[in-house]
C-alpha cells in the first residue's frame, strides 16, 4: 500500500524534499493512516510534520478521548502537536449552515491559521477514494453541474491528499497489518447527516451491486474532472465575449453572444457568473441554471428569484443578474441643481457642475454626452435631479411631446434602471434623461440670451 501511495505521491507531485506539513490528525482511520504514510516517507523527503487536532466541542468526554490518543500518539513519535477547540454548534447557529458545513469550514480556518504561523508549505488531508466517492454523490443528489461531479481534487493550492488512491477497506487493511490502532468517531454512525446517509446506505447497496462500486465512482469523477478542465479552458474564452461585470452587484449575459455557444458552455456560463456575485454554488442546483437559460427565449421584462437574493431578469440585449444592492431610497431623493455650483449625482463619486454663459452669435455648442447647454430663461421651475414619476414627458420635436415612460422603453432602457435614472426636470418637464437625450424644448436658439451649461464631472475633478 505504501508503494501504492508513494507512486501516488509522485504522479501529483504532491511532496518535495524539505516540505513543512500541517496534518490535520482526528484519530479516526484515515488521519491515523495518513500520519503514519508520512512518518515512512519523512526521512526520504525530509520533512517536517505539524499534527493538529481539532475538538468540535460534539462529542464531550469522547472527544476529550480523541485528543489525548493523538496527543499521545504525537508524543510518541516526537512530532509537533496542536490541539484547538472550537464550539460547532454555536459556529453552525451563528453562521445558519449545517453542523457538518460549520465543522469544515473550521477545520480549514484552523489548517490555514498554523499554516502561516509555522510557516509551512502544505497541508495533508486525509480523504480518500470512499470520500470521494460520497461527494460526487451528494453533488449529484443536489443537482450539481459538471465541476461538482468531479469529487474531490488530489491538489488543489497547498492543500495535498495522499491517500485519495485508497478505499477505505484498504486503510483499514493497512492498520490492522501493523497492529496500528485508531479510533471511531460515534457520530460517524448516525443517520443524522448527509455524508452518513450516503456512505452508510446509499453505498453500502451499491456495493451490494457491485463490489468495485466505490472505486468506479471515484473514477468516473476523475474523468469528469478531464472534462471540466477541457470546458473551463471554453467557458474562459466565451466568458470574455458574453460576461459583462456591470455595478459591484450587477452582471450582465450577452444574448446575442451567449447563443452561439453549446449548452455546454452556456450553462457553464451562468454558474460562473453565480459564483462571482454568491462567491458559492453551495445552493445553486441545475434548475437555477435552466430557468435563467430559459430567459433568453423570454420577453423582455420577465424576471426571476434565484437563491443568494439574485434575480434574473431579460432585458434587450442581455440578461442581467443581480443581487441585492443597499436601500437606494435615501440617495435618490430629489435635490435641486445648485446654478452656480455643483451638485452631487445619484451615482457614488458624480456630481454636475452648472453654470451660466452669456450667449453670442455664433458660439459652438458642445456635443459632448458629459456636457449639454440649455436656453435658461425657458425654464419655469426650479430645476431638480430626481427620478422619474408619473406624467413626466419631453418634446421631441417643434411643439410635439412624448411621455418619459414611452421613451424609455423606445431606447430600450432596463426596467429596472428606469426608476433610478437620474433627470434633470423643470416640474414635469424632464430637460435632460442624463446620459441619454435632452428636451427639444430647452435648446438654445438664435434668440437664446443665457445659456445653463451641465457638466457632469467625475470625483476628482471636484477635489
Amino acid at each position: 500500500m505504501i508503494n501504492k501511495v508513494k507512486q501516488y505521491i509522485e504522479n501529483y507531485k504532491m511532496l518535495e524534499k524539505g516540505d513543512q506539513i500541517i496534518v490535520g490528525v482526528s484519530g479516526g482511520a484515515d488521519s491515523v493512516c495518513l500520519f503514519h504514510v508520512l512518518l515512512e516517507l519523512r526521512k526520504e523527503y525530509e520533512l517536517t510534520l505539524h499534527v493538529i487536532h481539532i475538538n468540535h466541542g460534539i462529542r464531550g468526554e469522547e472527544a476529550k478521548r480523541d485528543e489525548e490518543f493523538v496527543r499521545e500518539l504525537c508524543k510518541k513519535e516526537e512530532v509537533s502537536f496542536q490541539v484547538v477547540h472550537k464550539d460547532i454548534p454555536l459556529l453552525a447557529k451563528e453562521g445558519r449552515m449545517s453542523v457538518e458545513e460549520a465543522g469544515r469550514k473550521a477545520r480549514y480556518e484552523v489548517f490555514n491559521q498554523y499554516f502561516l504561523a509555522y510557516k509551512c508549505n502544505k497541508i495533508a488531508i486525509a480523504h480518500n477514494k470512499n470520500d470521494t466517492a460520497e461527494t460526487i454523490l451528494f453533488h449529484m443528489f443536489r443537482g450539481s453541474g459538471l465541476s461538482g461531479l468531479t469529487g474531490i481534487s488530489p491538489v488543489r493550492d497547498r492543500i495535498i491528499r495522499p491517500l485519495l488512491c485508497l478505499e477505505r477497506k484498504e486503510i483499514e487493511s493497512y492498520l490492522f497489518e501493523r497492529g496500528i490502532s485508531y479510533l471511531d468517531d460515534s457520530t460517524n454512525f448516525t443517520l443524522d447527516y448527509t455524508r452518513n446517509k450516503i456512505r452508510l446506505k446509499v453505498l453500502k447497496e451499491a456495493e451490494g451491486i457491485n463490489s468495485k462500486a466505490v472505486s468506479h465512482i471515484a473514477m468516473a469523477g476523475e474523468t469528469f474532472r478531464e472534462l471540466q478542465e477541457y470546458v473551463e479552458k471554453s467557458v474562459i474564452k466565451a466568458a470574455e465575449r458574453i460576461l459583462v461585470k456591470g455595478t459591484e452587484n450587477e452582471i450582465l449575459l450577452q444574448i446575442e453572444e451567449l447563443s452561439k455557444e453549446d449548452v455546454v458552455i452556456q450553462k457553464e456560463i451562468v454558474r460562473k457568473a453565480f459564483f462571482m456575485l454568491s462567491e458559492s454554488l453551495k445552493d445553486i442546483d441545475a434548475y437555477h441554471i435552466t430557468s435563467v437559460l430559459q430567459l433568453i427565449k423570454k420577453q423582455p421584462g420577465r424576471r426571476i428569484d434565484l437563491p443568494y437574493g439574485i434575480t434574473a431578469m431579460r432585458e434587450y440585449n442581455h440578461i442581467e443578474l443581480r443581487t441585492k444592492g443597499k436601500d437606494l431610497s435615501k440617495d435618490l431623493e430629489p435635490r435641486e441643481l445648485l446654478i452656480p455650483g455643483v451638485t452631487p449625482l445619484f451615482e457614488e463619486g458624480k456630481s454636475i457642475k452648472a453654470s451660466l454663459l452669456n450667449y453670442k452669435k455664433n458660439m459652438i455648442i458642445p456635443q459632448s454626452i458629459c456636457t449639454k447647454w440649455f436656453d435658461y430663461d425657458k425654464i419655469k421651475d426650479t430645476v431638480l435631479i430626481r427620478c422619474r414619476k408619473q406624467g413626466d414627458y419631453l418634446c421631441i420635436d417643434k411643439g410635439g411631446t412624448k411621455k418619459l415612460k414611452a421613451l424609455l422603453i423606445d431606447e430600450k432602457i432596463p426596467r429596472q434602471k428606469r426608476d433610478i435614472l437620474p433627470l434633470l426636470a423643470d416640474g414635469s418637464h424632464i430637460m435632460w434623461v442624463i446620459g441619454n437625450r435632452i428636451s427639444e424644448a430647452y435648446k438654445v436658439d438664435e434668440n437664446t440670451r443665457r445659456i445653463l451649461q451641465i457638466t457632469i464631472t467625475e470625483e476628482e475633478e471636484n477635489e
